[in-house]
């Protein structure tokens, strides 16, 4: 087995997920959908628990049909990394 960078977390689904070495092999749609179900928008600062699927969904729904599926995922990646707030994100380096 190849060494992998940095450490894994478990899935939802029992897999081993490295966020510093990702395998599209070790991508999940059942540990997205379950991950963002339980992540509340907002780092939990709502007056009424609202997830980020939910978010993710609503989305998807008021961008045109060609953009749905991109809507729908476009916060897929916290699943795996969670959330940074939008406060720190300008202090990131540019992707």
């Amino acid at each position: 087995m190849t060494k992998r960078e940095g450490d894994w977390a478990q899935t939802y689904t029992g897999k081993q997920f490295w966020p510093l070495d990702p395998r599209v092999e070790e991508v999940d749609l059942r540990d997205i959908a379950h991950s963002l179900a339980y992540q509340c928008r907002s780092n939990g600062h709502t007056l009424k628990f609202y997830s980020v699927a939910q978010h993710s969904i609503l989305v998807s729904r008021i961008v045109k049909s060609e953009q749905a599926l991109a809507a729908l995922f476009h916060d897929a990646s916290e699943a795996y990394t969670g959330d940074t707030v939008s406060p720190l994100k300008r202090f990131l380096p540019p992707e």
